[in-house]
């Protein structure tokens, strides 16, 4: 997305060319899309250097107890994702690139994590966390450094990494006993020397105090963002580093996937068409009328486009949103009962004068 300048006029939109089928050709944003696709939720891109991408592999369960990662390069990916470069067809599945046979082509193992500066972490019993890097390594009991949170000996946590940078990294851990949509979130800042470390919640109600507390302040440049703007890892919070003032992030409204912008209204239950803006997360906190993109879509078009038996909506939602791609489910009543039809919508934002939207049914919902 072609970055639009600050005085530029917030009248200023463009029109969507509808074209059906999946884009014809690979680009960064289309493969960026596909590394969400074929990652887990809880799995984290960690490096992007000269093409290679390495990734940590989620833990998902308690019996999960040490960081993975694994790695393919960008040309790998193309590669894996072109058959659907060339099809022609209105459905396209993306399930069978996701299944594991598929996938153990295209990942490799990382074994010299070294190489790339990457932390070893494990959980050891009775809440030990065991962390080696090339500079250090260290032992956090964290039965002792989280007993303000009631954390005992027979706490246990699934654990992740969740980003690293040349100075910092983070560590997420996920109370289980909470159930599975309710668990309490840690996170971890560690300094990748091992000197110095903070544990802390980013809840709702919370984060504020936090922040004014200045704990985090010495691992501010781990937040994704640019200057003097950055996301929480809660998504729900834009942060001024200069102020440290907190701007929460409307529930209808929606953090892009790399944590620079916000898409208005595109975490709505019931997106609507017509005009659609984005702003960068700076932007947004100002609240300002100045927008990184504006485009309509057009529900009826789309209807008529892909020859379904009604116009009328009965599911609009957005399944991804990024810098370049934003990639939509929508699902048509029928004229009397049923379904009229549905499709994903992928509307590409490479160019901003002249996005297109592929409709393409992807399969997700």
């Amino acid at each position: 997305m072609a970055n639009q300048d600050s005085s530029s006029s917030s009248e200023e939109k463009y029109e969507t060319t509808y074209q059906e089928g999946f884009p014809q050709e690979a680009s960064s944003a289309l493969s960026t899309f596909m590394q969400h696709v074929l990652s887990d939720s809880v799995d984290r891109k960690l490096v992007d250097e000269d093409g290679n991408l390495i990734f940590s592999d989620g833990n998902r369960s308690v019996e999960e107890s040490s960081v993975i990662y694994y790695q393919f390069t960008e040309e790998q990916l193309k590669d894996y994702y072109k058959p659907l470069l060339q099809t022609e067809e209105l459905n396209v599945s993306l399930n069978p690139l996701k299944q594991s046979n598929s996938l153990e082509k295209l990942r490799n193992p990382l074994e010299n994590y070294e190489q790339y500066s990457l932390p070893s972490i494990a959980m050891k019993e009775n809440n030990q966390l065991e962390i080696k890097t090339t500079e250090n390594q260290r032992i956090i009991d964290l039965n002792n450094e989280m007993k303000q949170y009631g954390i005992t000996g027979t706490t246990e946590f699934i654990m992740n990494i969740e980003a690293v940078n040349e100075e910092n990294f983070v560590i997420v851990l996920a109370d289980t006993a909470k159930g599975s949509r309710l668990r309490e979130l840690y996170y971890l800042f560690i300094k990748r020397d091992l000197s110095d470390f903070t544990i802390t919640q980013l809840k709702y109600e919370e984060t504020q105090e936090i922040i004014n507390s200045n704990v985090l302040k010495p691992f501010y440049d781990i937040f994704p963002g640019e200057g003097d703007y950055k996301s929480l890892f809660n998504n729900i919070s834009i942060l001024d580093v200069t102020t440290n003032k907190i701007t929460e992030i409307k529930d209808n409204d929606l953090l892009s996937e790399d944590g620079n912008f916000v898409y208005l209204n595109g975490a709505a239950e019931e997106l609507s068409d017509g005009e659609q803006r984005i702003q960068t997360i700076e932007n947004y906190a100002k609240g300002n009328d100045i927008y990184e993109e504006q485009f309509d879509i057009d529900f009826d078009r789309i209807s008529e486009k892909m020859d379904f038996e009604t116009d009328k909506i009965s599911i609009a939602k957005t399944n991804y949103f990024n810098e370049d791609y934003i990639v939509l489910h929508l699902l048509y009543r029928g004229k009397t009962i049923g379904e009229g039809g549905g499709t994903n919508v992928i509307v590409d934002l490479q160019n901003k004068q002249k996005p297109t939207a592929y409709l393409v049914d992807l399969g997700m919902e």
